[in-house]
C-alpha cells in the first residue's frame, strides 16, 4: 500500500490541476465581455437633400433616373425614402415616362419603387402614339422591366379618352394596358382607331394606349 501512496498522490495533483485549470478557463471566459450581435436599427444611417439617383446600361447610357428633396436610407431592409420623389424613365426604344409623387420608397435591390400620395405617371407622346396618364394613391414602378402596376382606384387619361378602375398594370415597352375592374369608361372618336367608329365601345381589359 505504501508503494502505491505516491501514484495515488501524483493522480490526486494531477485531477486538481485539471479542475484548476478548467475553472480559469471558465473564469476568463466569464470576466471578458464579448462583442454583442450588431443590432440592425430601423433608425436611418444615411441621409441626403437634393437627393440623385442615375442608373445606367451596359455601354453606360442613362436608363433611369430617381430624385428627390431629401433621402434616407434605412439599414434593416435596405431600403431609401424619398420625399417629392421624381422617377423617370428613358429607356432606348421606349417612350420616356416621369412618375411623381409626395413620398417615394425604393426597395428590392433597387428594383421595385413605391410612389405614394399623389402618384401620377406620365408617358410622353411619341410619333405613333399621344401622350399618356395615370393617377392613383399608390403605384409601384419596376424601373429593370419598365412595369407601372397599382392594386388602388386609378384614372388613365390618353387624349380625349379617360378611364377609371380598380387595378391597373402598364407595360412601357409593348404598351400593354390593363385595367382589371373598369368602373367608368369615356372614349372620344379621336383615340378609337380607324376602322372604328362605335363611341360607345368599351375597350377590353388589355389595351394598346
Amino acid at each position: 500500500m505504501k508503494e502505491r501512496l505516491p501514484a495515488f498522490i501524483a493522480l490526486f495533483m494531477l485531477l486538481c490541476l485539471v479542475m484548476m485549470t478548467w475553472w480559469a478557463a471558465d473564469y476568463a471566459q466569464r470576466s471578458i465581455p464579448l462583442d454583442q450581435p450588431a443590432r440592425i436599427s430601423h433608425e436611418p444611417d444615411a441621409w441626403s437633400d437634393h437627393f440623385i439617383m442615375l442608373s445606367s446600361d451596359p455601354d453606360g447610357v442613362p436608363k433611369n433616373r430617381l430624385e428627390g428633396d431629401s433621402m434616407q436610407h434605412f439599414p434593416h431592409n435596405d431600403s431609401y425614402e424619398i420625399v417629392n420623389a421624381i422617377s423617370t424613365g428613358q429607356r432606348p426604344g421606349s417612350a420616356i415616362t416621369t412618375g411623381r409623387a409626395d413620398l417615394a420608397t425604393m426597395f428590392n435591390n433597387d428594383k421595385t419603387i413605391l410612389m405614394r400620395g399623389n402618384a401620377h405617371l406620365h408617358r410622353f407622346p411619341s410619333e405613333d402614339t399621344s401622350a399618356l396618364d395615370i393617377t392613383s394613391s399608390e403605384l409601384i414602378i419596376y424601373p429593370e422591366k419598365d412595369i407601372i402596376e397599382t392594386d388602388k382606384p386609378a384614372t388613365v387619361i390618353q387624349g380625349n379618352s379617360r378611364m377609371n378602375g380598380k387595378g391597373m398594370t402598364y407595360n412601357n415597352q409593348t404598351r400593354e394596358l390593363k385595367v382589371y375592374a373598369n368602373t367608368d369608361v369615356t372614349i372620344s372618336n379621336k383615340d378609337l382607331p380607324s376602322e372604328s367608329s362605335n363611341t360607345d365601345q368599351a375597350p377590353e381589359e388589355n389595351t394598346r394606349p
